[in-house]
């Protein structure tokens, strides 16, 4: 581990107007006089990247996936271009790089990449040369040497990637929120921070509609131990740390999250269970992905239910229409919102599913899907209770409580 290196990620919301990157690049050439090696990576400027679908849009309703990923790969790089200027013009040695230009090697998929390896070259010249070096987040090249991007959040994946690639001493994630909470504050106004979570932890939260840290981000540190540090760009302290915790043999719940426009889908078959494995085949081939999945068989019938979101329903839907099967019936319920409560020990005991069921019965509020894990409960309820279900959860299952510590 390079003890001196450390990785730094802006968002959007920090990089969003030229005084919002002066300020940032103060930030970082502070701590570049402090002896620090420093490798930022950064997302588009504010709303941006939303724009350059828009404008997408209006001349293709369906973009050719590989032009959109031209297309959008333009934010990151104008942001990493202004960053360093500013660095530059404040007497701090500073040189920008694309996705590719970093070494930043893809799987083939456009708009949904994978990061397959990091061929870091001019990174490590650079370094070596006394340069802070600002990454494009978000994307990469192919080994066809085709422009990709890696979906949305993706910025993310990227600080977490080059931290694990040079053994950063820390990857520190900047947004415009100061770490994770026990629920949205915007939901929640009595949500307190967590000062430390693991990664187990944050990456269920991830998956289930924190927007603190991307999914795959998470899932990365957690492979390859990359410590990480989630910051206020606007607010000095404080942050969450995530790193390796033990589960003890106690339910500890650390935090609620929701995401909304999500839709149950509901499928009853007869046969041979091939309409099912059918529909996941091409589920995979179409690239539609299942947030939750469930499939009960009695005899020679099958019932399936599955969770999908907003970017995914539409997919799903046409799967369905394609299938047609006259042994089967399906049906999908929109409109649905889902709240998860994360942390430690869910799989010991029933104490927090309990609650849990206690609590929505008694607020009136009806459940159309519940499903567990060893670190989560999540529950599908109707879109406009599900605001009233976070806050009614945290007041009953979190509220009481301490703030953990931190993982042990």
């Amino acid at each position: 581990m390079s003890e001196s290196l450390v990785v730094q990620k802006y968002g959007g919301s920090s990089l969003s107007s030229p005084l919002h990157i002066k300020r940032v690049a103060e930030k970082i050439a502070a701590r570049a006089r402090a002896d620090v090696r420093i490798i930022v990576t950064v997302s588009a400027m504010g709303s941006t990247t939303d724009r350059l679908v828009g404008l997408a849009q209006e001349v293709a309703p369906s973009p050719s996936r590989r032009e959109l990923d031209m297309l959008l790969s333009v934010g990151e790089r104008i942001s990493m271009a202004l960053l360093s200027m500013a660095l530059n013009s404040i007497g701090c040695r500073a040189i920008s790089f694309t996705g590719s230009q970093s070494g930043i090697v893809t799987s083939v998929g456009h708009t949904r990449a994978l990061i397959e390896e990091i061929r870091a070259g001019r990174i490590e010249d650079a370094i070596a040369g006394g340069h802070v070096v600002i990454v494009a987040g978000f994307q990469g090249v192919s080994r066809a040497k085709e422009i990709t991007t890696l979906g949305r959040g993706g910025s993310d994946t990227t600080a977490v990637a080059l931290a694990a690639r040079f053994g950063a001493a820390s990857c520190e994630i900047y947004s415009d929120v100061a770490g994770v909470f026990t629920a949205d504050p915007r939901i929640v106004p009595r949500a307190r921070r967590i000062p430390r979570i693991s990664y187990d932890e944050m990456l269920e939260l991830s998956a289930r509609g924190a927007k603190v840290l991307h999914y795959r981000a998470a899932e990365l540190a957690r492979r390859y131990g990359v410590p990480l540090r989630l910051l206020s760009t606007f607010d000095e302290g404080g942050g969450t740390v995530v790193e390796k915790g033990i589960a003890m043999e106690h339910e500890s719940v650390a935090s609620v999250t929701s995401q909304k426009n999500m839709s149950l889908i509901r499928i009853d078959t007869a046969g041979d269970g091939s309409v099912l494995a059918d529909f996941v085949r091409r589920s995979v081939e179409a690239d539609v992905r299942l947030a939750s999945y469930q499939r009960f068989s009695e005899g020679r019938a099958d019932r399936i239910s599955i969770v999908v979101d907003q970017d995914n329903v539409s997919g799903a839907r046409a799967i369905l229409e394609a299938l047609a099967a006259p042994a089967s019936a399906w049906s999908v319920e929109d409109g649905l919102s889902s709240v998860t409560i994360v942390g430690y020990g869910l799989s010991c005991g029933v104490r927090s599913l309990d609650r849990l069921e206690r609590v929505l019965v008694s607020e009136g509020i009806p459940v159309r899907f519940i499903s567990t894990s060893s670190l989560s409960i999540t529950c599908l309820v109707p879109a406009d209770l599900g605001e009233k279900t976070v806050s009614v959860l945290h007041e009953a299952l979190i509220d009481s409580e301490k703030v953990r510590p931190g993982p042990l």
